[in-house]
């Protein structure tokens, strides 16, 4: 007797940087607290970028695909992990501190280099990136 024929899901994952762009992702810590920079790449997972300390810079790249405007963060295996979410905010605290971080995602256009200036936020006790000249 011959049983059904199921059909299995099969989850493609995609490596590499073939197709892709380099974005530059440039903080400046202009606080007296070290900062940690993280990307949700799944509404339940994220994936730290990077700590500046007190007075100084992060630097790292994620990867854009002009073609569709997605923006990635690769893994050591080098695994195409889509950004939903990028923020800023306090070693420890990031979440509940955190400066979220805007992305363009425009589909023919690559990702533009993110430089940003992160300090306190006036009377709050969260982190405020903004554009700055690095």
């Amino acid at each position: 007797m011959a049983l059904p024929a199921q059909a299995e899901e099969v989850l493609v994952v995609e490596r590499g940087v073939e197709g892709l762009v380099a974005v530059p992702f440039r903080i400046a810590n202009d606080t007296d607290r070290p900062v940690a920079c993280a990307a949700a790449i799944a509404h339940w997972y994220s994936a730290q970028i990077g700590t500046a300390a007190p007075h100084g810079r992060l630097e790292a790249s994620l990867w854009s695909k002009p073609a569709s405007g997605e923006v990635f963060l690769l893994n050591a295996t080098q695994d195409r992990m889509p950004v939903q979410r990028l923020w800023c905010g306090y070693v420890g605290e990031d979440v509940s501190t955190r400066s979220e971080i805007a992305l363009a995602r425009r589909a023919g256009a690559p990702e533009p280099a993110i430089d940003l200036v992160c300090g306190r936020d006036g009377g709050t006790t969260a982190l405020a990136c903004r554009p700055g000249a690095q």
